[in-house]
């Protein structure tokens, strides 16, 4: 039993589920009557309560990486994409998705997209969870690489890397184009900032789903898990394994994402720290890029993207280090170069003060 000495303070007691609150009133012997009412909006999460308590004598700075928010990736087509399992609804519906930072938004096949290639994928079906909430509002999204997709709303439970959102907000897709269609993914988990966001609700369509949900309506994933309190420090990290396997990569082609801590165990030295100029993406300085230590003259910013494998600068940087790289220009190929000349060397990126090295063998990604 506990006893508490309410002052003007609404108290929740997670534990055993009820609310108390400081509306009192005296009995005829002096003392106070306390109303005690269920909490009918509570939400269990045991993971979140244990990091509250922990913070609140001063060990939440002690949880193990490996206790929490690790997230699987599979490694497709010689690291052309990488993608995890996340599950969606009430019981949840699992999909691939490429975990994307260079985007925001969280989006996956709908029951409704009736090309004969969507069938090759997992859809959503309404139908089958206990917890959605369908809107009307409909969404379109046009990426950098000229693939499109399209659909509408939806709110459910999200699951990922052991961490529950009650209320997010999901893109089902209607249409998508053929990149898409054939895609190995279902989808996309965007990791970017809310600001990049494309998929929007009206203010009566979020306080009418409000209402049906029972709690707070998270836009993106990245909103979700910082928002909420859902992992024990705003942070996450990112592994990409190589399909060589060879090395540090000795799970092969795969990786991960670590959501909330920092395994030390993935890199070496020390972490460099670097601003983010804009706060749309993961947008970065980049002071200077190398050769094999020679110096480029090539400076600006970058953003840093886990949905695609490209390097991507503006056309004269470009064949600045194509040519430095040994590359010539194919009309069909891009840029090509023989298969027994890029073993060796390294293209540098210098951030922070310091140097960050790409195998030049890792810049090409078949022998041709």
């Amino acid at each position: 039993m506990l006893i508490f000495k309410v002052s003007l303070y609404t108290l929740v007691v997670a534990s055993t589920n009820v609310m108390i609150t400081a509306s009192a009133s005296t009995n005829k012997t002096g003392g106070f009557r306390i109303p005690i009412h269920k909490n009918t909006h509570y939400r269990p999460n045991t993971r979140a309560k244990a990091y509250h308590t922990l913070k609140k004598y001063g060990h939440h700075r002690r949880i193990s990486p490996r206790d929490f928010g690790r997230q699987p990736l599979t490694d497709v087509e010689n690291d052309v994409e990488y993608y995890g399992i996340v599950g969606i609804g009430t019981p949840p519906q699992h999909f691939k998705l490429d975990m994307d930072t260079g985007s925001s938004d969280l989006w996956i096949p709908s029951k409704k997209c009736t090309h004969s290639k969507c069938a090759m994928h997992s859809r959503f079906d309404p139908s089958m969870s206990s917890t959605v909430t369908e809107l009307k509002t409909t969404w379109k999204i046009a990426y950098g690489d000229g693939s499109t997709v399209g659909g509408h709303l939806a709110i459910d439970r999200l699951e990922f890397s052991e961490i529950v959102v009650s209320n997010q907000l999901i893109g089902l897709a209607d249409k998508e184009s053929l990149s898409f269609l054939d895609d190995v993914v279902d989808g996309v988990f965007g990791l970017g900032f809310p600001s990049l966001s494309a998929l929007v609700l009206d203010e009566r369509e979020a306080a009418k789903a409000n209402i049906q949900s029972g709690g707070p309506i998270s836009n993106t994933v990245l909103e979700s898990i910082l928002n909420h309190e859902l992992i024990p420090a705003p942070v996450f990290g990112v592994w990409l394994g190589s399909g060589e396997g060879d090395g540090l990569d000795a799970n092969g082609g795969d990786g991960e994402f670590m959501f909330g801590s920092i395994d030390s165990s993935r890199f070496e030295g020390e972490l460099t720290f670097l601003p983010i100029t804009h706060p749309k993406f993961w947008q970065v300085p980049v002071e200077g890029l190398q050769m094999d230590g020679e110096d480029l003259d090539v400076q600006g910013e970058a953003i840093i993207d886990t949905g695609t494998t490209l390097l991507v600068f503006p056309m004269m940087q470009a064949k600045k280090i194509n040519k430095a790289i040994g590359a010539t220009s194919d009309p069909w190929q891009g840029y090509i170069l023989p298969c027994d000349s890029n073993k060796e060397g390294t293209l540098d990126f210098v951030m922070g003060g310091r140097t960050f090295e790409v195998r030049k063998r890792d810049l090409t990604q078949i022998c041709v």
